[in-house]
């Protein structure tokens, strides 16, 4: 049997497409409705609604309040309705972007998805993970279905801060280092070794080239390789996740990223900073070379991802310690995908280690 593949209803990377946006959306609906918060609006509100000039469409904004809650998306949701809005799209980085997934979702209406940074797969994945309004991780929210239209333009993607074009580029690196290990001693399907080998393809070429991506969104320029990183950070990392879906799973680096999320102080750091992170604890349980950890960390540093515990926003004090590593190890942990027995203790030692390691660079 093949499973049910998961993927947007159309994926367009385009230099300039969202000027284009009225002419795609109106293929979905008739009342759109725009959600983002007032900066990503700031710089992206007139591009949208110029292009909706040639149609006749009657678009609606909803700010986003900035996190993906159950409020939040039952505050959306009555908006959608008492607008009577057929079509939600969401403008902006991966939270914004799950909002209008979730929102859309329970109403049964369609939903275009249009980063604004590449930080995540969020536009193209089917899944939106969910915290409390303050920001601690709940679970993740199986939305059956990608969204009908992602609109990618790196021309706006380059104007976002270079910080979430790496954190983009850690969360894509998890996709081998969780995907190999998650998937040992298991029988493998066409659909999962073509993850894998996805995932490992982009896993190298994101260390080729990620650092020359980085430096031009610095410039504010978009390039070639910007174009490559971008298809890996959201097409190619969703494509992974549809396509192994059930068997290369996320696992120890994303539980870490997920159990940072109890402690306020962590919330300004990124989801893919805290995932890359995680991935030196993961690689250090597995009992990976030295030298492949440390290639990994000199390579964080190039791209300015955060290399210590201290700098995701956490001091290295072991009550702290030991709380972060009982939440890593709660029931229900993607930890518990690792192919051996794992435990809070073995997850402590981890997080020193890898602290440690991250403070000699």
């Amino acid at each position: 049997m093949i499973d049910l593949f998961l993927a947007p209803g159309r994926y367009i990377q385009e230099r300039g497409i969202l000027s284009r946006a009225g002419e795609l959306i109106s293929s979905l609906g008739k009342k759109p409705l725009f959600l983002s918060d007032k900066l990503v609006w700031s710089k992206v509100g007139k591009i949208l609604l110029h292009s909706l000039k040639e149609t006749n469409l009657r678009s609606r904004f909803e700010e986003f309040k900035g996190e993906c809650c159950r409020q939040e998306i039952e505050r959306v949701t009555a908006s959608v309705k008492k607008k009577k809005i057929d079509l939600i799209v969401g403008c902006g980085g991966g939270k914004a972007l799950d909002t209008a997934k979730a929102a859309s979702f329970y109403l049964h209406l369609p939903v275009i998805t249009a980063p604004t940074s590449a930080a995540t797969c969020s536009a193209w994945s089917s899944i939106a993970p969910l915290y409390t309004k303050e920001g601690v991780y709940l679970e993740s929210l199986n939305l059956q279905k990608s969204p009908n239209l992602a609109l990618v333009d790196p021309q706006i993607i380059a104007q976002a801060p270079a910080r979430l074009l790496s954190a983009g580029m850690g969360d894509a690196l998890a996709k081998w280092c969780e995907g190999r290990v998650s998937t040992q001693g298991i029988k493998k399907d066409l659909s999962t070794e073509v993850a894998l080998d996805l995932s490992k393809k982009s896993y190298h070429l994101i260390k080729s080239i990620g650092v020359k991506a980085k430096r031009d969104v610095e410039k504010k320029k978009s390039s070639s390789e910007l174009d490559q990183i971008i298809q890996i950070n959201i097409f190619l990392t969703g494509l992974i996740g549809a396509l192994g879906k059930g068997r290369c799973r996320s696992s120890a680096a994303h539980a870490f990223n997920y159990g940072m999320s109890i402690f306020k102080e962590t919330h300004e750091s990124l989801h893919g900073e805290r995932v890359a992170f995680g991935i030196i604890m993961m690689l250090i349980l597995e009992e990976r070379s030295e030298e492949e950890i440390d290639e990994l960390l000199s390579f964080y540093s190039s791209l300015d991802l955060p290399l210590t515990l201290e700098k995701l926003g956490l001091m290295e004090n072991k009550k702290i310690l030991v709380r972060l590593a009982k939440e890593i190890c709660k029931e229900g942990s993607h930890i518990y995908r690792l192919p051996f027995p794992v435990n809070e203790e073995m997850v402590y030692k981890a997080l020193l280690e890898a602290n440690a390691r991250g403070k000699k660079l």
